[in-house]
């Protein structure tokens, strides 16, 4: 019981009982979005992290498997190369002309120049494959740490998802036990308010200005505030209003 300008000032039993409903439900606003927002978001995050580094080491290793490829097909065009050039210097002592003999010349020599550009090819590739084998073991390394930072961050975010959830429970129990206690007209239009006003539908007044939306009342009902029992609503946001004194906000 306090006194203002002489009269006594008594919190009225339905808004005290709603003061503690917009705790809850401000504190179940808060957790519900930690759990089901931004710690999956953290987590996706750090999800996405390691998809990427297992896809930069998927898309080396496919084209790595690329050079490999491009490397076999070289040696075996190779030896089909060196088998034509085999068939064609058979054909050397049967040819009875010169143009038939020179048209066979001019055909080992395009097989041995093709067999020279290839070689040089093999060779290239092999070089940029042994040297892409240490790329490959720092990708590996990558992509162990990322996976193992992923199961680690994921075990942490799910606990804490699993304890804001049971700690949610535990709010919505607290305030079950509450609403009984509440004015049904009341409740129900407190419901309506929060909705409408981002989940606020109790606020204070201070120094005679509403803190849902900052806006000043008139001080005739400050005054019914400070010294009634009465249910008041802002004129401004509608929301339900409630004065602590400042030596009760101090204790």
């Amino acid at each position: 019981m306090n006194d203002v300008g002489g009269a006594s000032h008594k919190m009225n039993a339905d808004i005290d009982a709603l003061i503690a409903i917009q705790k809850i439900d401000s504190e179940i606003a808060r957790k519900t979005r930690l759990a089901d927002k931004i710690l999956p978001e953290e987590l996706e995050k750090i999800r996405e992290d390691h998809r990427n580094a297992e896809q930069k080491l998927e898309n080396f290793e496919k084209q790595l498997e690329e050079e490999n490829k491009r490397r076999r097909d070289l040696e075996s065009a190779v030896e089909d190369t060196k088998s034509n050039i085999a068939k064609a210097k058979q054909k050397l002592p049967e040819v009875k002309t010169n143009v038939e003999y020179r048209a066979i010349l001019k055909e080992l020599d395009n097989f041995e120049k093709k067999i020279v550009a290839m070689e040089d090819e093999q060779i290239g590739l092999m070089e940029t494959i042994e040297e892409k084998s240490s790329e490959k073991e720092r990708l590996v390394r990558e992509a162990a740490a990322e996976e193992k930072k992923f199961n680690a961050i994921r075990a942490e975010k799910e606990d804490g998802i699993k304890s804001l959830k049971n700690r949610i429970a535990e709010l919505q129990t607290q305030r079950k036990s509450i609403l009984n206690g509440i004015t049904p007209s009341i409740l129900n239009n407190y419901e309506k308010i929060s909705k409408q006003r981002n989940g606020v539908g109790i606020t204070n007044v201070v120094d005679g200005s509403c803190q849902g939306c900052y806006q000043l009342i008139t001080p005739q009902l400050y005054y019914l505030l400070r010294t009634s029992e009465g249910i008041f609503q802002c004129p401004h946001c509608n929301r339900y209003l409630y004065y602590i004194p400042e030596e009760e906000k101090s204790g």
